[in-house]
């Protein structure tokens, strides 16, 4: 009897220790439709998994790779659970929301967060032959030299991480041309922090 309540006591204990790895308390994951396909963003399920890729340095040279600051400005400045929580907002038909990822293409091609687009920083340098067409495509207008940016989507945007300076340089481009600080979410823990919490990467 006394060996059937230790081994039952045991199993009771591994069962309880056995849930899975949750994004928060009371959150599992979310679902998120791109390009018809349900994409499922949760956490990896391996309690020993670790990280193998560029990610996992913790020194780089500075500059150019020096230590972004919490604010930039008035931009708000965001955590994961908010941004998954705008992630999923943007599933909404009347969602005026965009997830920009706003790292050069090779390494947006390397992987990135579900539901980004790829808005490289230098397409938004003055001198850049791609601005004007990249403002007219999120919806800024040209009025006497100057941008309007009132009908442009709240663009939440990342890059590498607090040791890289792509997301800082397009929102400070961004300003300077009009957009309004409200009118920008800065996710600093870019790709390494999504990395870090194990969470999906399409």
């Amino acid at each position: 009897m006394k060996n059937k309540v230790i081994i039952g006591t045991i199993f009771l204990g591994t069962v309880l220790m056995a849930g899975g790895v949750n994004i928060t308390k009371d959150l599992e994951s979310i679902v998120i439709k791109e390009d018809n396909k349900d994409i499922k963003i949760e956490r990896i399920q391996d309690t020993k998994h670790r990280l193998t890729s560029s990610f996992t340095k913790t020194s780089r040279e500075c500059p150019p790779f020096c230590i972004q600051p919490m604010n930039i400005g008035k931009v708000k400045t965001i955590g994961e659970i908010e941004l998954l929580r705008y992630i999923q907002d943007m599933q909404k038909e009347d969602s005026d929301m965009l997830l920009i990822d706003a790292r050069t293409r090779d390494w947006y091609r390397g992987g990135t967060i579900p539901s980004a687009i790829n808005l490289p920083f230098t397409m938004l340098k003055k001198d850049s032959k791609y601005l004007k067409k990249i403002l007219k495509l999120l919806g800024a207008k040209e009025v006497d030299g100057k941008w309007n940016f009132d009908r442009v989507p709240t663009m939440i945007i990342f890059s590498n991480g607090i040791w890289d300076e792509q997301a800082t340089k397009e929102i400070k481009s961004l300003v300077s041309l009009g957009c309004p600080e409200d009118k920008i979410l800065y996710y600093r823990g870019g790709m390494q922090n999504w990395h870090i919490l194990g969470l999906t990467v399409k």
